[in-house]
Formats: C-alpha cells, sequence, structure tokens
C-alpha cells in the first residue's frame, strides 16, 4: 500500500479518562490543549460518547477496537480473576480473551500493516508491531516492569526500541515515552494502523482529583505527545487522525469497603487468624461499581447472607443503585455477575476487608467505573482527516460506535467485525 496510496493511514490515540468538557470548552475548566483543539476545528467531534458498563479502561478498550459491548467481546471488567483474597490478581491482558474479532485483525486480514503501543488487552495479538500494555502483578511500578512487556511484545521489537530509547526508560513519563516509541514506528514502519494508549491524566485523576492542578497538567502534556505525533504523520499521505478515550471521571471523597460486610456475613473464610480466605463468593471492586459473582451454587443460607450484608450496605448511602441481572442484561454487560453495587456520588469503593465500611478516601480522589449515564463519566472523540468535515458536532454517540467508524476510516467492509452499529457520519 505503500506506492499510490489511495487509503489514508489511520493513527488512533486514547487519552485514557479524558472528558469532552475540556474541549468543548466548559467554564470552570482552565486546562490548555491547543493541538486538541486544532483537531476539533478541522475535524469531526461528538459532545459526548457514552461508554460501557463498568466505564473502565480495559472492557471500554475492548469495544473500541471491536464494536460490541462487554457481554459479546467477554472483557467484563480490568482484571481476570474473581479471587478478591489475591492480593496480585492478573488483568485481562491477552488478546485471546476477545470473544470476536478486533480491528486489528480486521485490518490485517486485508494486508494493513498494523502497530499498537500500550493498548489495553493487546497482549499476543495478531499486530505486526506490538508492545503491549502488560505487567506483572507482583511489580510495585506496572510503569517500569519493562521485562514483562518485553516478553509479550512483537519479537525484537523491544530490543529495537530500547537500541533507540532506552536512556529514557524510567527516566521520564509513560506518556512521553510511548510518544517515542510510536514516532519510531511511524519513521520506521510506517503502519497503515497506529493504537497508543495514553495514562498519565487517568493516573493523577485518580490520585488528585479529575479537575485538580495536577490531572490539567499531565492532559496538558499529552497534549504536547499529540501535537508531536500529528506533526510526524504530516509526510504527504493522507492521514485520518483519531483523539479518543474510553471513560470520564467523577471527583469522591469518601470510599466504601463491601468486602468487610461481607466477611461479617459469613461469606468468606479465614486463613488462619488474619488472612480472608475465598469460598463461595468472588467480587470485583471497579472504583465506582463492584460485582460480585456465586462460585458455585449458593445455599439458601448463603443467598440470605447476601442479602443481609446488601442491606447493610444501603443504609451507609454509599450506595446509588443495586443492578441485578435483568439490568445487566439491558446494558449488555457481564452476564456472570449476580449483582452489581453501584457507588452514589462522591463515594468509591475498596478491595479492604478490615477496617470501617466507610472512610474518607486516602488515595482516590477521583473515579469512574459506575453506570455509564452518570454526569461525569463521558468519553470524548474526535477526528480528523479526508473526507472529515470541519468543526462538524457528532451530538452524543455510544461508544460502539466508535470501532465501525475506524473500519470504515481504513477503507474496510462495514460488517467485518461483529457490531451492528453503522459508521458515524462525518463529511
Amino acid at each position: 500500500m505503500e506506492g499510490g496510496r489511495v487509503t489514508p493511514r489511520l493513527i488512533v490515540l486514547s487519552v485514557d479518562g479524558m472528558h469532552p468538557d475540556f474541549y468543548r470548552g466548559a467554564k470552570g475548566v482552565d486546562v490548555k490543549i491547543p493541538n486538541i483543539l486544532s483537531l476539533v476545528e478541522s475535524g469531526a467531534s461528538a459532545d459526548a460518547v457514552e461508554s460501557v458498563y463498568p466505564s473502565t479502561t480495559y472492557p471500554a478498550h475492548a469495544t473500541l477496537v471491536t464494536g460490541v459491548p462487554p457481554r459479546l467481546h467477554g472483557i467484563y471488567s480490568h482484571l481476570a480473576s474473581l479471587d478478591p483474597t489475591d492480593a496480585t490478581r492478573p488483568w485481562h491482558w491477552f488478546a485471546q480473551a476477545l470473544d470476536v474479532p478486533a480491528l486489528w485483525t480486521a485490518a490485517r486480514a486485508r494486508g494493513l500493516k498494523t502497530a499498537a503501543i500500550s493498548w489495553p488487552v493487546s497482549a499476543g495479538a495478531p499486530i505486526d508491531y506490538n508492545m503491549p500494555e502488560i505487567w506483572d502483578p507482583k511489580s510495585a511500578n506496572p510503569h517500569e516492569d519493562f521485562q514483562t512487556v518485553a516478553r509479550h511484545s512483537t519479537p525484537g521489537l523491544y530490543e529495537e526500541l530500547f537500541k533507540a530509547l532506552g536512556s529514557t526508560l524510567g527516566r521520564v513519563k509513560p506518556d512521553h515515552l510511548r510518544c517515542e516509541a510510536a514516532l519510531y514506528l511511524l519513521k520506521r514502519r510506517r503502519p497503515d494502523l497506529l493504537l497508543v494508549h495514553f495514562v498519565e491524566y487517568d493516573y493523577q485523576s485518580h490520585s488528585r482529583g479529575p479537575r485538580s492542578r495536577a490531572a490539567l497538567k499531565a492532559l496538558e502534556d499529552t497534549d504536547v505527545e499529540i501535537g508531536r505525533l500529528r506533526e510526524a504523520s504530516g509526510d504527504g499521505d493522507p492521514v485520518n487522525f483519531v483523539v479518543l478515550s474510553d471513560h470520564g471521571f467523577v471527583s469522591v471523597e469518601k470510599e466504601v469497603a463491601p468486602l468487610v460486610v461481607l466477611a461479617e456475613e459469613g461469606l468468606f473464610g479465614k486463613h488462619g487468624t488474619r488472612k480472608p480466605e475465598l469460598q463461595r463468593l468472588g467480587a470485583v471492586q471497579a472504583g465506582g461499581s463492584f460485582a460480585l459473582y456465586w462460585l458455585e451454587e449458593p445455599s439458601a443460607e448463603d443467598g440470605r447472607a447476601l442479602h443481609r450484608a446488601v442491606e447493610r450496605l444501603r443504609k451507609t448511602g454509599a450506595i446509588a443503585e443495586v443492578v441485578g441481572r435483568s439490568k445487566l442484561e439491558a446494558l449488555a454487560a457481564d452476564p456472570d455477575a449476580e449483582l452489581m453495587l453501584d457507588a452514589a456520588p462522591g463515594y468509591c469503593f475498596s478491595d479492604r476487608f478490615r477496617g470501617p465500611v466507610v472512610q474518607k478516601t486516602a488515595t482516590d480522589h477521583g473515579t469512574h467505573g459506575n453506570l455509564p449515564s452518570r454526569a461525569g463519566l463521558e468519553a470524548s472523540f474526535i477526528i480528523a482527516g479526508p473526507g472529515v468535515a470541519p468543526k462538524k458536532n457528532l451530538g452524543r454517540i455510544n461508544l460502539t460506535d466508535v470501532a465501525p467508524t475506524l473500519v470504515g476510516c481504513l477503507g474496510l467492509p462495514a460488517d467485518i467485525l461483529a457490531g451492528e452499529s453503522a459508521p458515524l457520519q462525518l463529511a
């Protein structure tokens, strides 16, 4: 496809957690993102993108590349383990967990060259140049666990990038390093499809709050990286340039620990005098939501104990809604969950087995994972390129609309993915 190119290249940059308020100019938001705003002016953008449930990074990124919700693609949470007593649970790093074709598979099948830098759920994917997001769960700092990344990257790619960029490893922020790797691939490998995941805004929003100066500064820094990539992509070939996100953020002040109540109701055992022991109930904490699973058929008393625990949690005021099986089905969420607790405004969930049920949060000041209809959790979508009308407002769209639109940008058949959404009208 190098000579006489007709179909534009496609560059997709995910800014984890970025809310559309930032590029829609919401009052009270003082953030300098000239490169993102330039893309809005020159292309099409959404007022809001409704995410999936839970509105977390891994299920949402799987939807971004498949066009279907979690119930169909099979990535129901960030964690690949339902055991809350395990302090080092693996995440859904591996693409083999996807139950439907992804954008990279469709592109490569049609002879397009693909590349990805730190994209969630991409380890082991059929991507020509792939450096996935993955780490040892025992690692003290996942962003510095380069050896695990090396083992799961395209053979020889990590060594090649290390030779070119090794002096910066561990010395620069993750987004800058990811941008450097992407710039290298753009220059040396010229992929038809490039996916990059930026994480610094998400990290600062969790630890400091989504509108904190630290979080806004992180977004400004990521905007600089976006500008560098956009400049590098202007090499004569037509390019569709996309900046999007997976979810937004809400501020929190208190955390609630369902496991404390569940353990008190006898749904977890004790190993010795301290360590809780898994019995029949699994759980996954996702910030704004908390999923519960029966790992084996519960007894009548187990069912009563769960009911008592949920009622006790309701009375704290920390639970906005208990999402049952019928609503989970309507949301196309996890088919295996018995129920999911959705946090009330100002609250997030914790994995703690000890301490008070509700306390002031010590670590998180921003969260996501709640029902995607919660105000503040909207994701972003911006695209500029050939055939895209400038200053076009796409209104409110769904996360499932993104993948078929990207398929169209690559000139691939509309039915090549499993989703039923139509591409967005960009002209």
